[in-house]
């Protein structure tokens, strides 16, 4: 198992130590999408005078509402600029933020869900503005570990390849970092897609390929990048 699971966490792939986590919010009486746009605006240029290290954001909405958020935060840092962030804005800045913005989104920074993250495979243009987020989150079923994913990865791929279907524009795996109730899991593999027509074709040989080895729960999201 160990020795799996470093094969799947050994960042040698040029994207170096790196995490993605996940921050639930809920709307606002003020929320509206012109708001929600001067928000982010006011969000990235504090983000740069304060100089933290925030790689990229999303924003995710999800396209069904059996959740208990109306929209996800996607954040991703370097690994060892994490809690250096979140410690400066927790002491310093949560509060007055809350304060002028809470009327347009809550942020519930006591229920992020944080994930190392492992890049799977080439990564194929796609329009960052609005596409397509899809998790899924998975448990082995007895007697299944890492070594299996990966032997079922491998099948996965190919099958792609033969059969000329685009499939995901990218395509990751997820190690939780926390205990959440989504964190829970033993992984998620998640993906992003361009349009649904990709992910539709994609979706019954991926399921296929894992039914097998796990039990899963699938999430999909609108997304569009922020940062």
């Amino acid at each position: 198992m160990e020795k799996v699971d470093s094969e799947i966490w050994k960042n040698d792939d040029g994207w170096g130590d790196w995490m993605v986590e996940f921050v639930p919010c809920k709307k606002g009486p003020n929320f509206s999408d012109k708001n929600f746009k001067d928000l982010t605006d006011r969000w990235n240029k504090k983000i740069n005078k304060e100089n933290f290290d925030v790689l990229m954001a999303v924003s995710l909405i999800p396209i069904s509402t059996n959740h208990n958020y109306d929209m996800l935060w996607q954040q991703e840092f370097w690994t060892k600029d994490r809690d250096k962030f979140w410690k400066d804005w927790k002491e310093n800045h949560e509060i007055k933020w809350n304060d002028e913005n809470g009327s347009v989104l809550l942020f519930d920074t006591d229920n992020i869900l944080e994930y190392k993250a492992s890049i799977r495979g080439k990564i194929l243009p796609f329009d960052e503005k609005m596409y397509f987020q899809e998790f899924r989150y998975c448990n082995y079923k007895e007697g299944f570990n890492e070594s299996d994913l990966l032997a079922i990865e491998e099948i996965y791929y190919k099958e792609i390849n033969q059969l000329g279907i685009k499939g995901s524009s990218l395509s990751a795996l997820f190690k939780p970092l926390s205990y959440h109730s989504k964190n829970t899991y033993d992984f998620v593999w998640h993906n992003c897609f361009d349009n649904t027509e990709n992910h539709n074709s994609t979706i019954g040989l991926l399921n296929d390929a894992l039914k097998d080895i796990v039990t899963f729960e699938t999430v999909s999201h609108i997304a569009k990048k922020i940062r």
